[in-house]
């Protein structure tokens, strides 16, 4: 089995079910082969299935960073490294203060703690498979069940966003803040996937993003708006086209 070049000396050798009852009641999966599938695109997660409220899901880390600071407040999730390596650094929620940070490995176990932001960066520069054990986010039956318009207008609100060949510049009563625009793409890829419903999310230059269903809170440094979800993802949407970082 063909895996990523990341994976390079890693063999995957799936297993197999049979079963004569309902093939509904059973469930394998090899998360090597999964996980390791080169054409398998990163930071995109897949729920392999749920016990009760919590969910277990394979994640293939990039060998880039999260484009932003992330704080889920749906309880405790945990991370298992099946194949890779990560750190993961972790401060105060809409604060400067570093808490510190994980090296986790192939085998290890760690808890990301609820409230608490966090940035996974890649230990080896390489992809990882992981597998994550986390409460369910309500928000996410509401992926679907609204149309996202794309928008290209650059504007919501009293926002409006400058794409520069380095920098997006996000204008607004407060004062500009400029956002590195690579990392203010894939953001907005990863927003725009989960149509806002990861939480909060502090991007590099001070654009924050804080979900809350149908709704969401833009704000920067000064200025805050509540905004409608639906609206907001067309927005980012359209801004992923210009930035030519459409998935």
């Amino acid at each position: 089995m063909r895996l990523h070049p990341d994976f390079d000396g890693l063999t995957a050798e799936p297993g197999a079910a049979h079963f004569d009852a309902d093939g509904e009641l059973f469930s394998i999966v090899n998360l090597l082969a999964l996980g390791g599938d080169p054409e398998r695109p990163s930071h995109t997660p897949v729920e392999l299935g749920r016990t009760g409220s919590v969910g277990l899901w394979e994640s293939t880390g990039s060998a880039n960073r999260l484009p932003f600071w992330n704080t889920v407040y749906d309880g405790d999730t945990y991370l298992y490294i099946v194949h890779g390596s990560v750190r993961v650094e972790f401060k105060e929620t809409d604060g400067e203060r570093r808490l510190g940070h994980y090296t986790a490995r192939t085998g290890d176990l760690f808890r990301l703690p609820n409230g608490v932001a966090h940035r996974t960066f890649s230990g080896d520069g390489r992809r990882r498979i992981t597998l994550e054990i986390l409460p369910r986010n309500p928000y996410w039956d509401l992926r679907g069940t609204r149309p996202i318009v794309v928008d290209r207008s650059r504007s919501i609100g009293s926002f409006t966003f400058e794409i520069t060949p380095a920098e997006v510049l996000v204008h607004s009563p407060a004062p500009t803040v400029r956002c590195p625009r690579e990392l203010f793409g894939r953001a907005l890829r990863a927003l725009r996937e989960w149509e806002l419903h990861l939480g909060h999310n502090e991007l590099d230059g001070g654009l924050v993003v804080h979900d809350r269903g149908l709704e969401a809170d833009l704000r920067v440094p000064g200025h805050e708006e509540t905004l409608d979800g639906a609206r907001l993802t067309g927005l980012f949407a359209g801004l992923i086209e210009e930035l030519g970082e459409s998935a």
